[in-house]
């Protein structure tokens, strides 16, 4: 995902057969309940914020859909050190960073990226890895961890400092090579590196800027289900992530293509459903040939993109004034 003045990308899905089930519930007559794992789960909406802009979108999110949880993107290294930062250049206890993230019920601290300098290579042990994780965290008060790969790393260096982390929620935000191949073998390596050290890490994947020449929404459900299958995991412990509009290598997407995403998350039982990003999520450039980092250059109105998400994840119709 890419922060700044470039703008980002982000798990997949399987579908069981129910044709027994729906036998057995019939002979069972009416009074019959859904067994829990019967039941559709509705899955968390992640809206990511690029904390560099200003002033912060992230009140008026709140304010316009109720969704009071955010992943604050991305801490990377300061000045080449070990030290923690918002984007590379802001200190990460900038006030503005903290009074937005105030206004939010849970927060998560992103690092890494598409761009900047990682923290995850410029500190040398896994020690000063964890201390630096924990500097993030601590700076606006986050239980949450989301470690974005999407460049070179010591996978082991990672594993072991994430290891060191406790009462951390883990989450893995991995690239997608395409619908077919679903996460690249990096990302998978580090899956299970870091399962290797004993950390429960959320696998999140970015259904986002790879090459596909056919249908954008097909393409993402493809990618979701090829995930699902790689990972043989609780698809709760699974989530995957839009980019809004315009993307970086082209494909563009739609209301219509959110709202398909976040339905067939919740058949297939996913964990979450993230959207790059906050500062995306409005019309102000209509037509934009390339992708914005502050705005996601089709027509809709402000945060479009996530009420859709929002209501399409628990069951409901998109919003009325919004037409996928």
């Amino acid at each position: 995902m890419r922060r700044s003045r470039v703008r980002r990308r982000s798990v997949a899905l399987f579908a069981l057969p129910l044709a027994l089930g729906a036998v057995l519930l019939a002979c069972a007559g009416p009074t019959a309940d859904l067994a829990p794992s019967a039941q559709k789960m509705t899955p968390e909406v992640l809206p990511y914020v690029d904390v560099s802009l200003r002033p912060s979108p992230l009140p008026d999110m709140v304010a316009q859909t109720g969704v009071r949880s955010a992943v604050l993107a991305f801490a990377l290294s300061a000045d080449g050190s070990c030290t923690p930062s918002w984007g590379g250049e802001t200190p990460i206890s900038d006030p503005v960073v903290v009074e937005a993230a105030r206004s939010l019920q849970q927060v998560t601290v992103a690092t890494g990226g598409a761009t900047g300098t990682y923290l995850e290579n410029t500190c040398r042990t896994a020690e000063s890895l964890a201390g630096a994780y924990r500097a993030a965290l601590a700076s606006v008060g986050a239980t949450r961890l989301d470690v974005d790969v999407e460049t070179g790393i010591d996978a082991e260096k990672v594993a072991s400092a994430l290891a060191l982390l406790k009462g951390v929620d883990v989450t893995l935000t991995l690239p997608v090579q395409d619908a077919t191949h679903g996460l690249t073998a990096a990302a998978l390596d580090l899956v299970d590196t870091v399962q290797a050290h004993g950390v429960d890490a959320r696998v999140n994947a970015m259904v986002m800027n790879f090459p596909d020449e056919g249908d954008w929404s097909g393409a993402m459900l493809r990618a979701t289900d090829t995930i699902v299958g790689q990972l043989g995991r609780d698809p709760s412990r699974i989530g995957i992530t839009l980019m809004l509009g315009r993307t970086d290598q082209g494909p563009v997407t739609s209301l219509a293509d959110a709202a398909g995403v976040a339905g067939a998350a919740r058949d297939r039982g996913i964990g979450a459903v993230g959207l790059w990003s906050v500062g995306r999520d409005n019309g102000d450039c209509p037509g934009n040939a390339t992708a914005s980092y502050a705005c996601s250059g089709i027509p809709q109105t402000r945060f479009a993109f996530t009420r859709t998400v929002r209501d399409v994840s628990a069951g409901l119709a998109p919003p009325e004034d919004v037409t996928p």
